[in-house]
């Protein structure tokens, strides 16, 4: 796309935007009101304007390049106070920034007949006689009871020289993880299959039904979460606190999610758009209740590896996309993790004032699923959130339903669904000049090989600021000047 800066300052779409507010006014109340003919008119008497001004202030208009990435630059565009660019062709690019971007789960009190899924403080006290755990877990005691999850974190960490348990989650054989037991999920029919269980391309696991009544739900991931306490909001302990944790990296600007719809002709119904979904380092702008503030303007990230886009469509005001390998950045508390879905696709309903809101389903590769939302280097979402990294580890080999390896059969991804609501915002694209292709080097952190992680046509880029000091290393030094003494 043309993404118009002045003086490489990210504010001048939004000066482009400013010639005058009666004319965005104007614009907007046309949009809403008049006729599409009537609307064309206005765009371009004021495309005709907005082409003038970019001569004028003499702007540069940056474009991706490379791999067949990006976008052209075009002769000339107008922003909208909406966060809509209109293209000199007269089709608008519609911008959004994620506000929310978390699992569907699906929460009522059938889910989990045997339980919630025991977390490493569960495993600390199962073997202690019963009237003692009756009393751990009393509430004045629960610190005890914490304590003792922590000790055996610890414990375990000594017994295999400081190396993060989730790291070689086969060294311990903890009880086995409790998953969801009913049969009704949110999700989408990824595979147009209503598996159940004696399907190989699913690995013979079961579909879910929707709550009105859908068959062939496709959400695996929600079947190993979805008994997680810290995973729900209505567990007595930790209850909502992952999303807590999730959705805090949006609002403190630890993670940024972009949107472009381009070659928007009409927002009711649309054959043909392209969509395009970026990573940034910018942080999207929240007001104090928490909610996300429209119209920021943030830039996409250098990284082109967590550049993608598709062809979509838009049917009675809803965004629908073709499935395409997904890969964005993610992270919360430092963490160097990343979402990589297979064969994703967006349904987002496209709002009158501009916001948008729906869905992303499609099939997490198994890997990035258990480092993104379990793996912890010093144990304490063990012990705090409700699960082990042996069960859940286990718990997600045995569910994953989707891209079996062709040589072992072995499915290597697992089917998920997640909520999405976004604003409209002004989404701006770095110079070709400063694009870059690298993916993180997760070896040390994740204890894994090269070839697990690394990305064709990408270089390695060290982890810088991560995790801080960690309680493995330190555990490492302990155990390593122990052995010289």
């Amino acid at each position: 796309m043309a993404a118009v800066q002045l003086m490489g300052s990210r504010l001048t779409r939004l000066d482009i935007a400013r010639p005058g507010r009666l004319r965005r006014q104007a614009f907007r109340t046309s949009h809403q009101t008049a006729g599409r003919a009537e609307i064309l008119r206005k765009r371009t008497t004021i495309v005709s304007l907005a082409a003038i001004g970019v001569m004028l202030m003499s702007a540069a208009c940056s474009a991706e390049n490379g791999a067949g990435q990006d976008i052209q630059t075009e002769a000339a565009e107008f922003t909208s106070s909406d966060g809509t660019i209109v293209e000199a062709d007269g089709s608008e690019t519609i911008g959004l920034a994620f506000t929310y971007f978390w699992y569907a789960v699906h929460e009522t009190p059938e889910d989990c007949p045997d339980g919630y899924a025991m977390a490493l403080r569960d495993v600390a006290i199962m073997n202690l006689p019963e009237a003692k755990q009756k009393y751990l877990l009393q509430p004045e005691n629960r610190s005890t009871y914490y304590k003792m999850g922590y000790a055996l974190s610890a414990k375990r960490m000594i017994e295999h020289n400081g190396t993060p348990i989730c790291n070689i989650p086969d060294a311990y054989d903890d009880p086995p993880h409790r998953t969801v037991q009913s049969s009704v999920s949110f999700g989408r029919d990824l595979d147009g299959q209503d598996s159940q269980g004696d399907d190989p391309a699913s690995c013979g696991t079961s579909d879910f039904v929707s709550p009105t009544g859908e068959g062939g739900i496709d959400n695996e991931l929600y079947r190993v979460l979805g008994c997680i306490d810290s995973f729900r909001r209505d567990a007595e302990f930790a209850g909502g606190a992952m999303e807590d944790y999730h959705i805090g990296a949006y609002r403190d600007g630890e993670v940024t999610t972009l949107m472009e719809i381009r070659g928007v002709d009409d927002r009711t119904n649309d054959e043909s758009v392209e969509v395009g979904i970026y990573s940034s380092q910018d942080p999207t702008p929240y007001n104090s209740e928490k909610d996300g503030v429209p119209f920021g303007s943030m830039t996409v990230t250098d990284n082109t590896l967590w550049h993608n886009k598709v062809q979509g469509w838009i049917v009675d005001g809803e965004l629908i996309t073709e499935p395409f390998d997904l890969r964005l950045k993610f992270g919360w508390t430092g963490r160097p993790a990343e979402y990589v879905i297979k064969g994703a696709r967006v349904h987002l309903t496209l709002n009158g004032d501009g916001t948008a809101s729906g869905d992303l389903a499609g099939y997490f590769d198994t890997r990035y699923a258990y480092w993104h939302n379990f793996h912890n280097e010093q144990g304490a979402l063990e012990v705090a959130n409700g699960f082990t990294c042996p069960a859940v580890y286990d718990a997600l080999q045995k569910y994953s339903d989707g891209y079996p390896d062709p040589e072992t059969g072995k499915c290597t991804a697992i089917s998920t669904a997640m909520n999405i609501t976004a604003v409209p915002a002004f989404v701006i694209h770095p110079q070709a000049d400063q694009l870059k292709r690298y993916f993180l080097d997760t070896r040390e952190y994740y204890g894994v090989s090269m070839d697990e992680i690394a990305v064709a046509d990408a270089e390695p880029m060290a982890l810088v600021g991560v995790g801080g000091p960690p309680a493995a290393a330190s555990v490492r030094k302990v155990k390593e000047k122990n052995d010289q003494e």
